[in-house]
């Protein structure tokens, strides 16, 4: 049998989620990571190929990252981030976003069975809430994309 470790990566890539797992840690230890008023007034994008985009909500603060870009690396270099990249633009209330209402979710049954299958072997209970959640937002998205109803937020 083999470890969750050497597993997960693995499902990770196969899935295609491997960025979207890595972006859903850092958000979720950001203020951890960066500490007043610096977390405050940057928020975790996206990230594509060990690059993370990060929206700055004010110029003066992004003027200043672009100076300490290698020290911003350098701290993100555990959550396997090789670069950034800082754009000018807003920050919407994450608290908003992590509390939305998760037994509402536009999938299917035999999608939610999928999600159960995946998961099941995963022993820790967070990781699973985790890996849950990523492919759930995954499959809702393609369900507006089929529907005609996806809309960028950015």
């Amino acid at each position: 049998m083999r470890q969750i470790g050497v597993v997960l990566p693995s499902l990770f890539n196969t899935l295609g989620i491997e960025d979207a797992v890595k972006l859903k840690l850092l958000r979720k230890k950001w203020s951890e990571i960066f500490s007043s008023p610096l977390r405050d007034y940057t928020y975790p994008k996206e990230i594509k190929e060990g690059c993370l985009y990060v929206i700055v909500s004010s110029h003066a603060w992004l003027n200043e990252l672009k100076m300490f870009k290698e020290d911003f690396i350098n701290k993100l270099f555990p959550y396997g981030i090789k670069d950034v990249e800082f754009k000018f633009g807003r920050i919407y209330n994450s608290k908003q976003k992590n509390n939305r209402d998760y037994e509402n979710i536009n999938i299917s049954k035999q999608q939610e069975q999928w999600i159960n299958d995946i998961v099941k072997k995963v022993n820790d209970d967070e990781m699973k809430l985790v890996i849950k959640n990523l492919i759930r937002k995954h499959l809702e998205n393609i369900n507006r994309i089929i529907k005609g109803e996806n809309h960028e937020r950015f």
